[in-house]
């Protein structure tokens, strides 16, 4: 009994669920000394047709959703008011154009800590539902797979 608790605590520790939404594979890069901000990728899926509107964590001075796009050439990123979320569909922060900034950060991000996040989604109806996520930080050197994966 013991390992099937255990088991179900280490799932949940990679996938938060609210009444709508789910939100997985939160993670975060180490920060080196003196570096004021941070890029957090997740996943986020909502039952219903809605929109991410804002993310907090005590971590941080602020907290942006920015868009990056290619034009002409330069790399461009700025900050966004929301993302859709369309029903079913899972939306990647941080693999594509849109991803999360922690910015003024209070203190250095270490590999192992947890940094807490909370994300607020809006339905059609104007309804607004909290997620609260924990967000893993890893090395500042990617591993070994994830530069396998990465395309230069």
């Amino acid at each position: 009994m013991r390992y099937a608790i255990a088991i179900v605590m280490l799932f949940c520790a990679t996938q938060v669920w609210a009444e709508n939404v789910v939100v997985s594979d939160a993670s975060a890069r180490a920060t080196a000394p003196g570096q004021e901000s941070a890029t957090v990728r997740f996943s986020i899926t909502s039952k219903k047709d809605a929109r991410l509107v804002a993310i907090v964590s005590p971590v941080a001075g602020a907290v942006e959703i920015h868009s990056m796009t290619h034009d002409n050439g330069v790399m461009k990123m700025r900050a966004i008011e929301f993302v859709q979320l369309p029903a079913g569909k899972m939306v990647k922060l941080g693999a594509s154009g849109n991803h999360v900034m922690l910015l003024n950060l209070k203190y250095s991000l270490k590999a192992g800590d947890n940094v807490p996040l909370t994300i607020t989604v809006e339905f059609a109806d104007k309804r607004k539902e909290k997620i609260n996520v924990n967000v893993e930080v890893k090395s500042l050197s990617p591993s070994r797979n994830e530069h396998e994966q990465h395309t230069h």
